[in-house]
This record gives structure tokens, C-alpha cells and sequence, in this order.
């Protein structure tokens, strides 16, 4: 006997109820230590020491942010972080995206083997002191192009563009070729203006490396041109031992290490739902053939 089609409309309705009551969960118990760092940064030590356990915010200051910003060093490295963030994703971008177009082209000369010494630097690494002795061999080392030239490409971004470009429209291109265009100009006034999901999947992806990347930077470059993860973790890791010795008075750790990670956070929480629906196309480039 067949199911009316009210009865099963409401079984779905039902399921789907279930399930975005689970996504909502989810979200919640996901979202919640984001929530929490940043009612944490704005909430007075006043109220902070009421009671043990804070969930939801009381009272408001920007008495931490002030605090963590006043410092003319932390300034300036913001500026590194946004310089690095914007030099090194706009340049990877572009390697990464003719890169990704050049191994695509099945005609290309050694395409394999080069597909291949890509794939190796996913598996294998060199090691820190290999890494560190080439960087100071060719002499980067202490310098703002420590933070860009050697992480100018990454092998899973450049298989991303591949798979783009692998599924792209093979017409178009070899309309281009025929009407006299070079393959540097089809990729540049014809592939390029299209590949916005591509794009910005990439941008996301490199952006967010940069701006928060902190071990190399911490070993490669001078104070000149620290980032701010690395000159954050060094105000927060003071603090925290001058309140453990005792010395400096007024010294809320909790509230002032809350205030240094929604600095941190809060460009990323900006910057990612206008980029989120084309970073979920670009990953699945090429992950389901037709």
C-alpha cells in the first residue's frame, strides 16, 4: 500500500526539523568559544570576578583593547601582518593560478613529473634546520621576503587551480589560440576575469595563512618585521609571567589574553561569510567528473 504524499511530506518536514536541530547544535557548541573570547575582552574585571563561571557578558569597556593597542610596537606589527597578508596572497595567487593553468594543458612537456615533484612536498618535508640554513643561504633570512618567496606556492592550492582549469571550457581557449591570442594572453584576458570562484578560494585559503602564521616568522625574521601573532604571543606571554612573579599591579590576564586573540580573530569573522559560499565551490573543483 503506497504512502499518501501529505504523510510523507510531513516525515520529511519532520527529518528536516531533526537535522537543523542538530546543525544548530553544532553551530552553537562550534561557535560558542568564539563567542566567549570576545565577551571576555569586553567584559570589566569588575564583573569578571563576581563569579566563577561567566556564560553570557555583563558590563562593557575597551579598557583591554586600549591596553593591547597603546603598544606603538603591536601597531606596527599589525601593519607587517597586513602588509604580509596582502603582498603574500595577491603574489601566491598569481603563481599559484599560472601554475595551476600551465599543468592543466595536457600537451604541456614533463607535465607528469612535474605533477609529481608537487605531490611530494605534501608527503615529504626537508626538515626545520635544512629549511632554515636554505633561507639563510640565499639570504632571506631577517628579512620581510622570508614571509613571502618561500611559501609562494602550496601543492594543495596549486591542485585546486588545476582542477579548475582541467574542467574549464576547452572551446574557449582554443577559440583564443586560433584567433592569434598566446597562451599568456588567453589566461590573462579570458581565463583570468573568469575565475572568480577560483579566486577567491585561494585568496581565503593564502589570506589566512599569512595572517595568522606565526612559528616561521618567529625563527626568520627580525623584530623590524614581526608579525602581529608573534609580537602578540610575546606581550601576552610577559603578562602572564610578570602576574605570576607578583610584579605589576592590576594585570588581568585573562581579560587581556581574550582581548589579544579577538584582535586576531576578528578580521577573519569579517572577511569570511562574503568569501564562504566561493570557497566551498572552489574546493570541490574537479572532485566529481562528468
Amino acid at each position: 500500500m503506497s504512502r499518501s504524499p501529505r504523510r510523507t511530506m510531513g516525515k520529511l518536514t519532520l527529518a528536516k526539523f531533526a537535522i537543523y536541530c542538530i546543525l544548530l547544535v553544532v553551530f552553537m557548541l562550534a561557535f560558542y568559544p568564539f563567542f566567549y573570547t570576545l565577551f571576555m575582552a569586553v567584559m570589566p574585571y569588575s564583573e569578571y570576578v563576581k563569579k566563577p563561571v561567566h556564560v553570557l557578558p555583563s558590563g562593557f569597556t575597551l579598557d583591554y583593547f586600549e591596553q593591547v593597542l597603546s603598544n606603538a610596537r603591536l601597531v606596527r606589527a599589525f601593519a607587517n601582518s597586513a602588509l604580509r597578508t596582502f603582498v603574500g596572497t595577491i603574489s601566491s595567487i598569481i603563481v599559484t593560478m599560472l601554475t595551476g593553468y600551465a599543468l592543466s594543458r595536457k600537451h604541456l612537456r614533463g607535465r607528469r613529473v612535474m605533477n609529481f615533484l608537487f605531490v611530494v612536498p605534501m608527503w615529504v618535508s626537508g626538515g626545520m634546520i635544512p629549511y632554515y640554513l636554505t633561507i639563510r643561504a640565499v639570504g632571506l633570512l631577517n628579512s620581510f621576503w622570508a614571509m613571502i618567496i618561500p611559501v609562494l606556492i602550496n601543492s594543495f592550492n596549486m591542485f585546486i587551480a588545476r582542477s579548475y582549469y582541467a574542467d574549464y571550457p576547452q572551446e574557449v581557449i582554443e577559440a583564443a589560440l586560433v584567433d592569434g591570442a598566446s597562451q599568456f594572453g588567453t589566461f590573462w584576458r579570458i581565463i583570468w576575469p573568469t575565475s572568480k570562484p577560483l579566486f577567491a578560494t585561494l585568496a581565503l585559503l593564502i589570506g589566512s595563512f599569512h595572517w595568522n602564521d606565526f612559528f616561521w616568522p618567529s625563527i626568520l625574521v627580525s623584530s623590524e618585521w614581526q608579525p602581529a601573532p608573534v609580537l602578540l604571543n610575546s606581550i601576552m606571554t610577559n603578562r602572564t609571567l610578570l602576574f605570576g612573579l607578583g610584579q605589576g599591579a592590576r594585570i588581568e590576564p585573562q581579560s587581556f589574553i581574550s582581548a589579544v586573540a579577538a584582535i586576531q580573530i576578528i578580521p577573519l569573522l569579517i572577511i569570511y561569510p562574503f568569501l564562504q559560499r566561493h570557497l566551498v565551490k572552489g574546493i570541490m573543483l574537479g572532485s566529481v567528473k562528468g
